[in-house]
This record gives structure tokens, C-alpha cells and sequence, in this order.
């Protein structure tokens, strides 16, 4: 029976939204996660641990403290319970104002005046929903505010998760971000800023992912001139989640570094992402040169152009990738065993 999966410290941040820092904090100081680890004493976690912190994510969320949830770590259920009451707790009656008196000496005038400070009663936040978050980190990328992007981006994932957050929160307003250029209510630089947000969290997440010790074998790239990313990304982030080590070249990338970059690794396979057009020169001239190497390679195109030029793609024998990210990760998963 195969041993279950085990994440670095790096993989279980990208996993839950929760920053590296707070996972030791919460180990170190109330032992909320024990962490298995390594020989050299790296930090594993396991898929029960990644489920642990994300309902402690969520208890956190809801305004229910550290000591709480501590009591009830022996019994997720509990915890469960106690996020659902404290959401659907009714607004408490508000508490007597207090009423301070104060003079007006300091001002120079004569008597005095009140303030009163009401006492508002804390209450669960209710759980947002991926299209409210789409919504914020929309909003953040159109105001260039990197902090609540980055808020946005990390409550999204541990409230749901990588995938969902990539495919229904980002990737939507990163979507809409750039209609509004195309259709002059925008700037650039606000797709520019939140393609570069959402091109780093995809990166750290690969890099977390990677199985330990394991040579990239997939390359992703988009094709020379095409600037679109967000299917590739989509894309690199399933075959990421199956536990497969990828390489994220990004935009515009020229098929001789596509080529030097697959030459002296663990490459199996060369995914080129092509949105607007398809460079056939390109994709011909590595092709070619990858059927003469001694280590065989499986070049495939995906995107819109792809598809539409599917019948010439195969005929000259390179792979043709499915518009749905998910189908199309398989595709990759399918291409990488049988090389």
C-alpha cells in the first residue's frame, strides 16, 4: 500500500492560504498541528493536518479564539459545531451606552459635553462566497493595493482552496481586469500588476507542490508573442496539484529557450500555450529538433488557436490539448507516463 502524500511547509501554505510563519507559530505556541518530521528535521504534513488547519482557519475567521479551538482539537466535530454557531449567532442586544463627561476648559469654553461609547456585541463573520472574493481581489487590482489583494487571495484559499480560488476567485477577475483594457475602461498596468500577483502565487504554489528531490517534468510556456496566461496557468496548477513537478516559463517564450530549458533536465513534456495565434515555425522548428534528441519529449499546444488549428497540429504529430484545464491536465498526466 502506497505511504499517503506528505507536504512541505512550503506546500501546506500554498495548500491552506495560511503564511509559513503562523503554521510554526501555531505548532510552537498552542500545538494546534504536530507536524511528522523529516530526518534533518523538515517540517511534513499530511492530508488530515491540511484538513486540521483549514477548519482552524475557519474557526479563527469566525471570531472564535485560540483557546477554544485548542480545547476541541481532539474532535473536528465539535469544532464544526462551533463554527456553525457562531455564524448563525443572532445579534446580541446592545449593552448599555457608557457616557463619559467631558470638559470644555481645554477649549475654552464654559460647561462640559458627553460622549457615549455603545458596546457593540462581536458576532461570527459569515463565510464569503468565491465570487466575493473575485470581487475584492478585482477591486485591489484596480487600486494597485497589494495588501488586500494578497488578504483576498490567501482567505480565499484557506476558506475553500488552491484550485477553487485560482479557478473562481482569480482567475475570473484577472479575466474581467483585462476586458475592461480591451474595452478602454482600464489601464494595462492594472492586468500587468495582477497577471504578475497571480503568476508568483502560481510559482510559490509549484514550487511547494514539487515532490521532493523530483526534476521538473513538465515545461509550460506560453508560444513567441502570445501574452496570455491564465488557461496555462490553470493548467500547470492541476498537474502541480497531482503531484507532478512543473516548470511555469510564463509569456512570450521563444522556442530555443522552450528547447534549452527541456534540454538538460527530467522534461517529459513541452506544453505551449497559444491563445491568439499559432506559431507554426515555432512549434514545427521544436518539434524537430526534439525527435533527434536520445531522450524523447512529447510537445503538445493548448488554448484557442490550438483548437482551431487541431487538425494540422496533429498531422504533424504534435499533441492537442482539451480547452478544459481539467481534461487537459490528464492529457499532460497520460503523456508524462508513457514517456
Amino acid at each position: 500500500m502506497p505511504r499517503p502524500a506528505r507536504f512541505t511547509i512550503r506546500a501546506a501554505s500554498a495548500l491552506t492560504g495560511i503564511n509559513p510563519n503562523t503554521l510554526r507559530a501555531w505548532e510552537r505556541r498552542y500545538g494546534l498541528v504536530r507536524p511528522e518530521r523529516t530526518p534533518k528535521g523538515y517540517r511534513l504534513y499530511t492530508d488530515d493536518d491540511l484538513k486540521r488547519l483549514r477548519l482552524i482557519q475557519r474557526a479563527l475567521q469566525q471570531g472564535i479564539s485560540v483557546g477554544r479551538v485548542k480545547d476541541h482539537l481532539g474532535d473536528m466535530a465539535a469544532i464544526e459545531t462551533l463554527i456553525e454557531d457562531t455564524a448563525n449567532m443572532p445579534p446580541a442586544p446592545a449593552r448599555a451606552t457608557r457616557v463619559l463627561e467631558v470638559s470644555l476648559a481645554d477649549a475654552g469654553l464654559a460647561g462640559s459635553t458627553t460622549i457615549r461609547l455603545p458596546s457593540r456585541a462581536r458576532r461570527g463573520a459569515a463565510e464569503q462566497s468565491l465570487a466575493d472574493f473575485s470581487d475584492q481581489i478585482e477591486q485591489a487590482a484596480l487600486r494597485f493595493d497589494r495588501a488586500w489583494l494578497e488578504r483576498s487571495f490567501s482567505r480565499a484559499v484557506g476558506l475553500y482552496s488552491l484550485r477553487h480560488a485560482f479557478y473562481h476567485a482569480l482567475a475570473p477577475a484577472l479575466q474581467r481586469v483585462g476586458e475592461r483594457y480591451l474595452k478602454d475602461l482600464g489601464n494595462v498596468a492594472e492586468e500587468h500588476f495582477l497577471t504578475a500577483f497571480a503568476r508568483e502565487k502560481l510559482i510559490a504554489a509549484l514550487a511547494g507542490l514539487r515532490p521532493l528531490h523530483q526534476h521538473p517534468r513538465v515545461l509550460f510556456a506560453c508560444g513567441p508573442g502570445e501574452q496570455h496566461e491564465i488557461m496555462l496557468m490553470l493548467l500547470a496548477l492541476e498537474v502541480g496539484l497531482e503531484g507532478v513537478s512543473a516548470l511555469y516559463l510564463g509569456p512570450d517564450v521563444p522556442g530555443e529557450a522552450m528547447l534549452h530549458a527541456a534540454q538538460d533536465s527530467g522534461i517529459r513534456v513541452i506544453v505551449v500555450s497559444c491563445t491568439m495565434r499559432l506559431p507554426k515555425d515555432c512549434l514545427l522548428d521544436v518539434h524537430k529538433r526534439l525527435s533527434v534528441m536520445t531522450r524523447r519529449i512529447r510537445l503538445m499546444a493548448g488554448g484557442p488557436a490550438a483548437d482551431r488549428e487541431r487538425a494540422w497540429l496533429e498531422g504533424h504529430g504534435i499533441g492537442v490539448l482539451s480547452l478544459d484545464p481539467e481534461e487537459a491536465g490528464r492529457q499532460v498526466l497520460q503523456a508524462i507516463h508513457r514517456h
